[in-house]
């Protein structure tokens, strides 16, 4: 099956009118959270790795922690690029013991 045409990918959105040229990002980024190793090819071959690789990295952090984990090896990156930050400084009064 076309990776534009999954529904498992794209549920959300009209997809006759996704254009892999206008919407790329949003295309590779969805690959990149839910995709098979067929997407994850369609994404390589017509878009570029390079192309996949820094959606990636612009977009460390927004992935959950599996697939953060996974395309950080993936691509090779350094550790200290991969690694989540805690959103908040300090922690809440209301969760101390």
């Amino acid at each position: 099956m076309e990776t534009l045409k999954k529904t498992n990918l794209f549920w959300d959105v009209d997809q006759d009118g996704l254009d892999p040229d206008k919407h790329g990002i949003f295309i590779v980024k969805r690959i990149l959270e839910k995709g098979d190793i067929d997407d994850i090819g369609w994404a390589m071959k017509s878009y570029g790795r390079e192309f996949v690789m820094d959606v990636f990295q612009k977009n460390i952090g927004k992935f959950d922690v599996k697939s953060n984990n996974f395309w950080c090896l993936y691509f090779n990156l350094d550790k200290s690029q991969c690694i989540l930050k805690q959103s908040t400084k300090k922690q809440s009064p209301f969760w101390q013991r």
